[in-house]
């Protein structure tokens, strides 16, 4: 899949980073893709019951971390992040948008939505919730707008979809 090929899709720019007084869940919650940064200083306790309550600091100076590392893993977090939302949140093929086109029918949005299995697929709605991204895919003269909830969208930075036409699904690929 030629990444170049794809339409679509732009680029949220957000001023809230990570602090070292906000909890592990808050932070993963709001941005799940420090968590590769998190596990690989040691926090493989994201998943853990205190990190509703534990601070990112808090968490690092219990598993012997100095407070100049906690600063320094704090600024890789905050670093990755940055580097997350200067990729456009999700862009489609022309052939995943034709696709989105006809599953649309007569309604006004396709909402991505996540499925068993932490896959995702896509449905036509009315309907727009609170919080919802809006990513406007245009092919052909045609407009589509694709809905993506908070948490979805932060997982989709950087994702190019296809739509695979012997598979009869449709193809994600970050990069």
């Amino acid at each position: 899949m030629n990444l170049d090929s794809f339409i679509g899709g732009f680029v949220v720019v957000k001023a809230n980073y990570v602090k070292k007084t906000d909890t592990l869940g808050e932070a993963i919650n709001n941005f799940p893709e420090i968590a590769p940064v998190l596990a690989q200083a040691g926090l493989h306790c994201i998943g853990c019951h205190v990190s509703g309550y534990e601070s990112i600091e808090q968490g690092c100076l219990s598993h012997g971390m100095s407070t100049k590392d906690v600063t320094a893993l704090i600024n890789q977090a905050n670093a990755r992040i940055s580097e997350f939302e200067k990729m456009p949140i999700v862009t489609f093929t022309v052939s995943a948008a034709k696709e989105l086109n006809k599953r649309l029918g007569n309604k006004k949005f396709v909402k991505i939505t996540q499925v068993f299995g932490g896959e995702f697929d896509f449905e036509a709605t009315n309907e727009k919730e609170k919080g919802d991204v809006l990513v406007p895919v245009t092919f052909e003269k045609k407009r589509i707008t694709v809905l993506a909830g908070k948490k979805i969208e932060r997982m989709l930075h950087g994702i190019g979809i296809d739509y695979d036409s012997k598979q009869k699904d449709f193809v994600a690929k970050r990069g």
